[in-house]
């Protein structure tokens, strides 16, 4: 069984109907196989009908079980296992790690800062920088193979490894020749791990 997170850990609540609603969470504890979250923004009443599931993790180390109502009052709401916890990645590309020095450059604001791309995939990266910048949206300016590129990411999430911030980002409105850029990348990668 995967384990459970800690009290504090966020976590996403995902009511299963159709369409799906998810509300974003904080875990207040986890004891008798009952998770208690507090939920600020959930929703008006809860619906013990509906089948619900509970996330949490990063990109890449997302943990998922299926959970059912118990209780809400306020703002906590207590969820019961009703699945074991397991793994699950939903990338649709495989990643390659990486050690590339990159520029950092904030779209909301004009701050730069190096970095450096960690993993990569054809649909995203994982940026280590000093600070995390300000904003949804970055510009990483890579230089690799003889040939630049500045690509337009949606920071997707971010984590803390020892005193750096992790980006998670998704690449966003490539070009042609940006995307040609990004599967040499990636095509130079998958080519070195085969040899």
């Amino acid at each position: 069984m995967s384990a459970i997170p800690q009290p504090g850990t966020p976590l996403v609540v995902i009511q299963r109907n159709n369409p799906p609603r998810q509300w974003q969470g904080e875990l207040i504890a986890f004891k008798d196989s009952t998770f208690a979250v507090r939920i600020p923004d959930g929703p008006e009443a809860w619906d013990a009908t509906v089948p619900y599931a509970v996330i949490w993790g990063v990109p890449g180390s997302r943990t998922l079980c299926n959970v059912t109502l118990v209780a809400s009052k306020d703002s906590a709401v207590a969820l019961r296992l009703a699945s074991q916890p397991k793994a699950i990645d939903l990338r649709r590309d495989p990643r390659f790690n990486l050690d590339l020095s990159v520029e950092v450059r904030s779209v909301l604001g004009n701050s730069r800062q190096p970095g450096r791309i960690i993993d990569v995939s054809s649909g995203g990266a994982a940026v280590s920088v000093d600070a995390k910048p300000g904003g949804s949206q970055i510009e990483v300016g890579v230089f690799a193979n003889g040939y630049a590129a500045r690509l337009l990411c949606d920071v997707v999430n971010t984590s803390t490894a020892e005193d750096q911030t992790i980006l998670h980002l998704q690449f966003r409105d490539l070009t042609p020749p940006q995307q040609a850029f990004v599967r040499t990348l990636v095509g130079n990668l998958v080519e070195s791990q085969a040899s």
